[in-house]
């Protein structure tokens, strides 16, 4: 039912365009036709009798004959008019439905070029933005390599100062250790030392009391380091004075080598070495005779110290 509503007003629409067509063909070719100037031509100017044959004849004294008149000189050739250009090709107008659905092609077409010219730009800018974000991601990741390699850095160099720092205290500690215990050995040296000299003060109030005793005690010490000596191949006779430091109970605290004596360093060493293998000393039975710091000469052979 719309189609046939629409179907006269169609009709008319093209009706109307078909005759607007054809006067501006009209009015066109009216403006495009030359303007033709009149020719002026030499002679007298001719009359003509426009003769109608189907009319009665005239009077008589009309068809009297008239004197000839000069003849005219030929005319001139008249220039000749330029052609007229043709007429425009009438444009066929296409319907207004078709019209209608080309200009809508036309226009998704556009909007579908436009879509993707705007999907192109897009996806451009994003992926601009992730490879500014990546360039951004390694830079931060450059970034925190170097803070941990610095980090690393520093905690190695603090553990290098740390355990130097623990080595000049060990250093320092153990010096002060050897200067603690060499003063307590001078200490306890000095002690003995006057333990010893008061011991013999003693003895020597005592106006010699039990010498044969002593005697004894010594000849008893003597037996014991020679017994624990060991003798160097080299040494042929050694005759030399050996001071011992001692507790209560024979335990040797020092031995070492005073005054005179013919050996060398190695067999004075093995001398005060073999002292200190025969400690304790004999002390059982010789209470009354006991002294912390004693001298006894140490001979080989025997018969080097008369005995």
């Amino acid at each position: 039912m719309a189609a046939r509503r629409d179907d006269p007003w169609l009709a008319f629409g093209g009706s109307l365009l078909l005759h607007a067509g054809l006067v501006a063909m009209v009015f066109l070719a009216m403006w495009l036709k030359p303007d033709i100037e009149p020719t002026d031509v030499a002679g007298p100017v001719i009359d003509a009798v426009l003769v109608d044959f189907s009319a009665p004849p005239l009077p008589s004294s009309a068809s009297r004959p008239r004197p000839a008149p000069p003849k005219p000189e030929p005319p001139k050739p008249e220039p000749q008019p330029e052609p007229p250009p043709p007429p425009p090709e009438e444009t066929k107008t296409p319907p207004p439905a078709q019209d209608r659905i080309d200009q809508e092609k036309v226009r998704l077409a556009a909007e579908a070029l436009e879509k993707a010219e705007r999907e192109q730009e897009e996806k451009r800018k994003q992926e601009q933005i992730d490879l500014d974000r990546q360039e951004e991601l390694t830079k931060m990741e450059r970034e925190r390599q170097k803070q941990l390699e610095d980090i690393k850095r520093l905690r190695e160099e603090a553990e290098r100062k740390r355990k130097l720092e623990e080595q000049k205290l060990a250093q320092l500690q153990d010096k002060q250790k050897q200067a603690d215990a060499d003063k307590q050995r001078a200490l306890e040296q000095q002690r003995m030392d006057q333990l010893a000299q008061q011991e013999a003060a003693q003895r020597a109030g005592t106006n010699g009391r039990d010498q044969s005793l002593l005697g004894q005690y010594i000849v008893a010490i003597q037996n014991s380091v020679r017994a624990n000596w060991l003798r160097p191949d080299s040494v042929q006779s050694v005759r030399c004075t050996v001071r011992i430091v001692q507790i209560p109970g024979g335990e040797v605290i020092s031995a070492s080598i005073v005054g005179t004596c013919n050996a060398d360093d190695l067999t004075r060493r093995s001398v005060e070495a073999a002292v200190q293998r025969a400690s304790p000393l004999p002390y059982r039975g010789f209470e009354t005779v006991f002294v912390r710091s004693i001298d006894f000469n140490f001979c080989y052979p025997e018969t080097l110290c008369g005995g």
